[in-house]
């Protein structure tokens, strides 16, 4: 598998051609309604698109250099704008229309085919986009969604290098992962997306905070992440990336072919870490990995009204950690995934139907804690929905299989049936401001806890100095595997997990309220949003350290319901910032209040973040410098001690600064940069001194790195 992939690779390289750049945006009216099938062309050139339900365009260009950008719709005025584009560079502009008596007619183009899931203009979607992650050295989906305030990417088992997305202090299984609108439903899938996927085959991502279950599915309880994969649109584009790290590499490749009727691409994704030691007890503070990732993708358009699509991916990894010498105590784990899905849509005029089915098969086989450890998953996941110009509406079927030697004797099998409706591009003429409602219902069937009722509702205003959006929404989700527990065991020991036999499903309900500003501060533009959020979880899963069996040589940990609900409030705030001279800035912050009904704070969960980024670039050289990092809250820790009791204790409040520059030289572009300057880690503790402590910091240093990219 990691000479085919490496072949693959390194061909992909060789060929590398792909875009030279785009203008993408955003277009509405006055009143911030997003404009549907307005046209978006580049003067003097044939390209061009048509903007799509929530106003979004994006135009490719020819070459690099300066072009002059059309806005037209019927009955507005239209607008025209001088746009300077890099090679390779995304320029983003987001125009508003005016309205005008004079009727301008529609002008012919193509609009770029996207067979992936569409967000409700409603909702309150943050989007990250990809030239945003790669400005501030983000590698994966994960760390590029960590950009965003009140998102954390967690470790979520720091021996074992698994991460979770946590949105709003909730924990990571309370967040929806879809790939191009379909739900990853998989417990054993973090690394999958999170962990492999480059950033530099992204689109952007999709975002939406708050429970939305009758939007995105069920398992929507803190919000949901949609990442959009990079579509070719010419008849042949691909693009490589090399990275050396001090612990290890990351290779990277996508080829691809964009037609009038077809379009293919293959992604190959392969990166390796080593083992290392801080305090030379012997024993890896790290976890080592040698991971592949390949993802194909298949689209025909037969007419204007269908679109067909079919995919499928296969992800390899091993991993390891323990002692630096021997295999007696080395915990490692050999982890294959298949997926496969097909996607249709049919658009006769206004009406959309779409049809969508998906198929994963996860298995992780290996020694863990020094005993040995297999676990699989099977998942189905169907899908029928159709949208009118008011109305939206669906069935989906879900069917979840899950075995695991540390959890289950026979298995974990689970059958669902959802049905939803809501409205769309929904106004009031009453009310005496812009405004749009999306209201929603989902009724899920459940084989193991019943029938649950899901309701959802998102308003935004638009009284032209500020947009508002006010949204509450509900999901639940089912207990499957859950290990957020203490790790790193003293040196013998094992984990022992025990399920209260009455476990039932978390539910969650949140709201929403959020506030967005553009100022234009002469050449100056300043994007500021606020977003205040409450949620209230019901019959929350937490897990006790009940003590150590000296005698099975054991670490026995209770999972239950708790039995008052668990809240998170708290607020974020961003500021974005554009300059003339070639120089962006950006701040954002949260802070936010985890605790449970009692008022007790929760533990693992950073209470409050500040971030920060500086980039700039010099017209002239061209050379790029991005400055970014973050200012990291306590968390309330629980430390085992050797004894058996348990201290809780608050992490201490620790800074972070990365640097990163680039320049680009024709069809190549090189990157360098450092990650954690200050060389600020927690302090390895070592092996035999009986404690086991969350992570709560990161357990290595400074970090060098370089990369090459190739963009042709």
């Amino acid at each position: 598998m990691a000479r085919t992939s490496l072949a693959v690779l390194s061909l992909a390289l060789s060929l590398a051609l792909a875009s030279h750049g785009a203008v993408e945006g955003r277009v509405t009216d006055q009143g911030g309604q997003p404009l549907t099938g307005a046209q978006v062309w580049l003067d003097g050139y044939p390209a061009g698109t048509a903007t799509d339900t929530a106003g979004r365009y994006m135009v490719e260009v020819p070459r690099p250099g300066e072009f002059i950008v059309i806005y037209q719709f019927i009955g507005y005025k239209s607008e025209t704008l001088a746009v300077t584009v890099d090679h390779g560079a995304r320029v983003r502009r987001d125009v508003r229309l005016k309205q005008t008596s004079v009727q301008i007619p529609p002008v012919e183009t193509r609009a770029r085919r996207e067979l992936i899931h569409e967000t409700k203009s409603a909702e309150p979607t943050v989007v990250i986009p990809q030239e945003a992650a790669g400005q501030t050295g983000r590698r994966t989906i994960g760390e590029a969604a960590d950009l965003e305030p009140g998102i954390r990417l967690l470790k979520r088992c720091s021996a074992c290098e698994e991460a979770e997305v946590s949105i709003q202090g909730l924990p990571g299984r309370f967040s929806l992962v879809l790939l191009e609108g379909l739900p990853v439903f998989s417990d054993l899938a973090s690394r999958y997306i999170l962990d492999i996927l480059p950033v530099d085959f992204i689109d952007r991502l999709e975002v939406i905070k708050g429970a939305s279950g009758a939007i995105w599915g069920s398992d929507a309880i803190a919000g949901a992440i949609n990442v959009r994969l990079l579509q070719p649109v010419r008849p042949f584009e691909a693009r490589g990336a090399f990275t050396w790290r001090w612990l290890g590499n990351d290779l990277s490749a996508m080829v691809g072919s964009g037609t009038s009727r077809f379009g293919v691409s293959l992604i190959g994704a392969g990166s390796n870490r080593t083992l290392l030691d801080l305090n030379n007890d012997g024993w890896s503070e790290n976890t080592a990995f040698r991971r592949g990732l390949l993802l194909t993708s298949l689209n025909y358009y037969p007419s204007s009204k269908w679109q067909i699509g079919t995919g499928g991916s296969y992800t390899d990894e091993d991993r390891r950690t323990g002692p630096i010498a021997g295999d007696s105590l080395l915990d490692k784990v050999h982890i294959r995934r298949w997926d496969i899905w097909q996607q249709t849509r049919f658009t006769p005029g206004p009406t959309e139907l779409r049809f969508r089915v998906a198929s994963s098969w996860h298995t992780e086989n290996g020694v863990l804690e020094q005993g040995m450890y297999s676990a699989h998953q099977r998942t189905f996941f169907g899908e029928m929905n159709a949208s009118l110009s008011k109305l939206f509406g669906g069935l989906s079927l879900l069917y979840h299989d899950l075995r695991d030697v540390r959890l289950f004797g026979a298995g974990l099998n689970e059958n669902g049936i959802g049905v939803w409706m809501g409205g769309q591009n929904v106004t009031l003429a009453s009310l005496p401001v812009g405004n749009e409602f999306l209201p929603a219902l989902r009724l899920d069937i459940n084989s193991s806890y019943g029938t649950i009722l899901s309701p959802y509702l998102a308003v935004k205003l638009y009284p032209g100095w500020v947009d508002l959006c006010l949204a509450r929404g509900t999901g639940f989700r089912t207990p499957s595997i859950i290990l957020t527990s203490l790790e790193n065991l003293p040196n013998g020991y094992q984990y022992a997990i025990r399920r209260d036999s009455n476990l039932t499903r978390e539910s969650g309900v949140s709201l929403q309220f959020g506030a967005a500003r553009t100022l234009l501060l002469g050449a100056t533009v300043a994007d500021l949003r606020l977003n205040l959020f409450h949620h209230h979880v019901t019959n929350f899963i937490t897990a006790d350290f009940v003590g150590l069996d000296t005698a099975s040589r054991r670490a026995v940990f209770y999972y239950y319901n708790l039995a008052g609900a668990a809240l998170s409030s708290g607020g974020e705030l961003s500021m974005n910032l554009v300059f003339p001279n070639g120089l962006t800035a950006a701040v954002g912050a949260y802070l936010l209040a985890p605790r449970n009904a009692d008022g007790q704070v929760l533990p693992f969960s950073r209470r409050w973040t500040a971030r920060y980024s500086l980039g700039y670039r010099h017209s002239s050289t061209g050379i790029e410098l991005g400055l970014n990092g973050d200012i990291n809250g306590s968390m309330l820790i629980q430390t085992v001690m050797k004894d058996g009791t348990v201290r809780r204790h608050d992490s201490p409040v620790y800074m972070i600064t990365n640097l990163r520059a680039s320049r680009q030289f024709g069809f190549f572009r090189l990157n360098v940069g450092i990650n954690n300057i200050w060389d600020y880690y927690q302090p390895p503790r070592h092996h035999n001194d009986g404690l086991t402590e969350y992570y709560w910091a990161p357990t290595i240093g400074r970090e060098l790195y370089a990369g090459l990219t190739i963009t042709m």
